[in-house]
């Protein structure tokens, strides 16, 4: 009798092990799965970023919102010393042109924010339909006149680099995020997270 409840005893904790380490086993390969998911998701959006595509909408940046391009190129040229050799008089004359820039900008959002404001008191006051469509047309001329002082501005800084730092700024363009990755990967992840803020800000104004 001692010897079956022995057996009996040994046999359950057998298959108690061997559902436990299967359970073991199907949890790691889960898990296994999972990370390797994640890498091939990251690997692809590397890789999406590196040619230029967007790795939400699988589309070529720039394609859908060409102004946006000028907003980066006046936000991040200055902080491309390395990357295009820039000398210190040339840095110092595109940070002066980023400034005036940063300026103008300042101008146009607080215009932007009254012209907004007019607009929901109109909104408010049940206005007619084309009071409404005027102050969008207004709004509207103002976010036009914000991309255009980047355009310009763009302009001038492209005017300060020789032909060989032109070309090399041409290129890191078009490998989609190297030109953000040279003024930000320098500055550290602090740097980042604050140029990361106003490129998100200068997205919502361009």
């Amino acid at each position: 009798m001692k010897k079956l409840v022995i057996i009996v005893t040994a046999l359950l904790f057998s298959i108690g092990y061997t559902a436990n380490a299967q359970m073991g086993q199907e949890q790691d390969n889960n898990q296994s799965q999972q990370q390797d998911m994640m890498m091939q998701k990251s690997g692809m959006m590397q890789g999406m970023m590196g040619t230029g595509m967007c790795p939400m909408c699988g589309q070529m940046m720039g394609q859908n919102m060409p102004m946006k391009k000028y907003g980066m190129m006046v936000n991040h040229l200055p902080n491309m010393q390395q990357q295009l050799s820039l000398s210190d008089e040339q840095v110092e004359t595109l940070l002066d042109l980023q400034t005036e820039f940063k300026k103008q900008q300042i101008d146009y959002q607080a215009e932007l924010r009254k012209k907004q404001m007019k607009l929901k008191s109109l909104l408010a006051d049940n206005a007619s339909a084309s009071q409404i469509k005027t102050q969008m047309q207004a709004c509207s001329e103002t976010k036009i006149n914000m991309k255009v002082a980047a355009y310009e501005t763009a302009g001038k800084m492209k005017a300060v680099l020789n032909s060989d730092q032109k070309e090399q700024l041409k290129n890191n363009m078009m490998q989609g995020g190297g030109m953000m990755k040279g003024g930000m990967m320098n500055q550290g992840r602090g740097g980042m997270m604050q140029h990361r803020g106003g490129m998100m800000q200068n997205q919502n104004n361009l």
